[in-house]
């Protein structure tokens, strides 16, 4: 019996069935069709008209899809290049097997698209979908399973033209919900360097931004971090790599999006990041295992470079930095900056999926700790050298 069979049945109801289909689903087809992948759901679609609206409209059955289903995972991987056109290509993702990378063919994302600078971009992923960020005023959510797109209101009120913004989202557990944070950043006082941050917050399914509480005037974003400084959703919280315009040491500020209310939390015990000419030292804040993560790149004069992996096992706990393993840094060198991005580190360390550029092509490589050794696919050739940007994304019927 071939699939499109077995669900006429299990529907009740033939394909061409005249007679009008019922409302009403029973409990034991909902518990099923939670189980099946969102390509088979979207054929599903046209079995009948209670079928097509629980997989199209029901919110309440999509949430309850994305946490009964298997954990289908993509990883989409965008690149800039310096005509500002971005390009995201995805392909399927095993983290059981990292290598499973170099068996599937990559496609590209129907949403490509133009971003205003190199740090815009692919901003972050959840539960299936994805943001971009396109110029200090506008971003966008698009889910590519179902390949719907949401742009979002303009931020109208920015104070003035000149000035960042740093984008954020994810999932507001304290009212079950998806939100979008802005910090934007900009000099109140040209003549004595001063800065403000105004923050804003977006809630999907309303029609404007909201001004919360602005960025604590004490911190400057990370003059450390590396290529992207966009927010990191963790917990019901937004994180940044700042540091403190009274002592300079690095640290992170997190926004509580229920109080809308910030705090400072340590990095782990990294010596001082003095700028030294031929030294350099780089941080990422990301996630990772459901942890906050820090990637620490470092060059030392006369020496290789490598990343240093630290791991927040408590969030907000000090004390509960690790530091998981060591990486030798690979592909291009730009201004003491290694365009690489950790994206995944298998459970056992003995695996980590990497995505790089190398002599103007991005790849994805997988180094092996027990070898000291890398596997590598070549992807898209970029007519000029790029940014490259890397998140795993699982498959959802959650509508932007």
């Amino acid at each position: 019996m071939d699939e499109t069979t077995a669900v006429k049945r299990l529907s009740g109801n033939s394909l061409h069935s005249s007679s009008p289909p019922s409302t009403y689903i029973p409990l034991i087809q909902e518990t099923i069709l939670c189980r099946l992948p969102v390509k088979s759901l979207l054929r599903f679609r046209c079995i009948c008209k209670p079928w097509d609206s629980l997989i199209s409209k029901d919110l309440k059955f999509a949430k309850k899809h994305l946490h009964m289903s298997p954990k289908r995972q993509h990883l989409v991987t965008a690149t800039w290049s310096v005509d500002q056109e971005l390009t995201a290509m995805s392909c399927p993702f095993d983290y059981l097997n990292l290598h499973s990378i170099f068996y599937y063919k990559s496609t590209q994302l129907d949403y490509s698209p133009i971003i205003s600078s190199s740090d815009k971009g692919l901003v972050a992923s959840c539960d299936g979908i994805l943001c971009f960020a396109i110029d200090e005023r506008l971003a966008v959510l698009y889910n590519p399973c179902i390949r719907k797109e949401q742009k979002l209101p303009y931020i109208d009120d920015l104070p003035g033209e000149e000035g960042l913004t740093h984008y954020a989202f994810g999932y507001d557990p304290f009212i079950d919900n998806y939100k979008v944070v802005a910090v934007f950043w900009y000099k109140y006082d040209f003549v004595n360097y001063q800065t403000k941050a105004n923050v804003y917050s977006y809630t999907l399914g309303t029609d404007s931004w909201k001004r919360i509480e602005d960025f604590p005037s004490m911190f400057y974003f990370s003059k450390f971090s590396r290529m992207s400084k966009h927010g990191i959703f963790m917990r019901g919280t937004v994180n940044w790599l700042t540091y403190s315009k009274l002592n300079g040491l690095e640290c992170i500020v997190s926004l509580h999006l229920g109080l809308e209310s910030y705090q400072e939390i340590s990095l782990p015990g990294l010596p001082d990041l003095p700028y030294i000419v031929g030294d350099t030292k780089m941080l990422t804040l990301d996630v990772m295992r459901d942890c906050l993560c820090l990637f620490e790149v470092s060059q030392e004069m006369r020496s290789d470079a490598f990343i240093d992996v630290w791991l927040m096992k408590e969030y907000g706990n000090k004390e509960s930095w690790i530091k998981l393993i060591r990486l030798p840094c690979f592909g291009y060198k730009l201004s003491y900056t290694f365009l690489t991005d950790v994206v995944y580190i298998s459970e056992d360390f003995n695996h980590v999926l990497l995505v790089l550029i190398e002599n103007g092509i991005f790849k994805w490589v997988v180094y092996d700790f027990k070898s000291d050794s890398i596997s590598s696919k070549s992807s898209k050739i970029q007519d000029n050298l790029g940014r490259v940007k890397s998140k795993v994304y699982v498959e959802s019927l959650i509508s932007p």
